[in-house]
């Protein structure tokens, strides 16, 4: 098991991984199957129109269809099962509530695919984009070191799917939510209104101090200057978004400790309890304590991992890892059977929380 300090090379390694994901997923959906839930998972790719032209985004929106008993699943990737999918499908008559999702260090749409189609079957619509700078396939390092556009990516993603894409007339405005993973749980938390404080950052990564977020915003020169300092502390807080989920973030010693404590929507802060990447005192039990009691849940899921937050590997898919990308086999650890359940748990938590008064 990794030590959880070497988080930033081994999120680095695990590129590999995601490369070998996404190789294999040319093809049609396969053959349907028969649907107790609701609605079938449609999905649509997406980009981003709007002024800023210089950091486009790009991703996948996935939403409730007409069609419970249709969908596929174009299993493609020796490593890893596709997310269910009925792709272009017709959507669903009625309005949903909106989940946006924002991927963990040098990931991208396809590693909550599996949430987005469980939860489009269920009646929700949900969108993701690719993070320039930080994602698996856009790696500007400007794009990195502005760190501060990554909750901006979503907003921007808000107001286009609710503005002008197809399904701006089926989505609840009342009811926007968002949800991020790893990096992406930090993400979500500056939309509720946590800060970034330079100050804290600086004093926490002097010297020879091996916290987990230091190499990483180092590695991107993230907050070196005055001008990026400011842009870094900036409020971020996007009041259109109703509710928060963190999933097994990493970050939470960067942010202001007053900014926490006024956090004035409820949020739902996930951790692994098998610890293998991430200390979960300085993360999100450190997340939960610093936030107002009253309007945050914090789950501690026993014995999941960082990756269980990701798609389900196939049960040969650690082997196959082990012998051709040797140390991208973490991903897949207690990654099949084991990770299927913890999905269900992910899955009832977000859908007890979203629904709750």
């Amino acid at each position: 098991m990794p030590d959880p300090n070497t988080f930033a090379a081994n999120a680095l390694r695990t590129t590999t991984a995601l490369l070998v994901f996404l190789l294999f997923l040319a093809g049609p959906p396969e053959a349907t199957a028969s649907s107790v839930l609701p609605y079938g998972p449609g999905v649509s790719e997406l980009t981003v129109t709007d002024a800023r032209t210089d950091r486009p985004l790009s991703g996948n929106v996935w939403y409730p269809t007409t069609t419970p008993e249709k969908y596929g699943r174009a299993d493609k990737s020796k490593v890893w099962q596709m997310a269910e999918a009925d792709p272009d499908g017709v959507a669903a008559e009625g309005t949903f509530p909106l989940l946006v999702i924002s991927h963990g260090m040098y990931g991208n749409t396809l590693n909550q695919a599996w949430l987005g189609s469980a939860l489009a079957r269920r009646g929700f619509i949900v969108a993701m984009v690719n993070h320039p700078g930080t994602s698996t396939f856009l790696r500007d390092v400007d794009h990195a070191r502005e760190l501060w556009d990554r909750p901006v990516d979503l907003s921007r993603l808000i107001t286009f799917l609710i503005e002008r894409s197809a399904l701006a007339d089926r989505i609840d405005q009342s009811r926007v939510f968002a949800a991020g993973h790893s990096l992406g749980g930090y993400t979500v938390m500056l939309l509720a209104g946590a800060r970034f404080d330079a100050g804290l950052y600086q004093s926490l990564c002097t010297g020879d101090n091996s916290n987990v977020v230091c190499p990483v915003l180092e590695g991107w020169s993230v907050a070196e200057t005055d001008d990026d300092r400011r842009e870094m502390e900036i409020s971020r807080q996007d009041d259109r978004v109703a509710r928060i989920v963190s999933m097994d973030l990493g970050g939470t010693p960067v942010l202001s400790r007053q900014s926490l404590g006024t956090v004035d929507k409820p949020v739902l802060v996930l951790g692994s309890g098998r610890a293998d990447m991430l200390d979960q005192d300085i993360e999100s039990r450190m997340l939960a304590a610093l936030m107002p009691g009253a309007s945050t849940r914090h789950v501690e899921l026993a014995d999941a991992g960082h990756f269980d937050f990701m798609g389900i590997c196939k049960p040969e898919g650690y082997e196959i890892l082990k012998e051709h990308e040797p140390g991208d086999e973490i991903v897949c650890i207690k990654g099949s059977a084991e990770r299927e359940a913890q999905h269900g748990r992910i899955i009832s938590e977000l859908i007890d929380f979203f629904d709750s008064e």
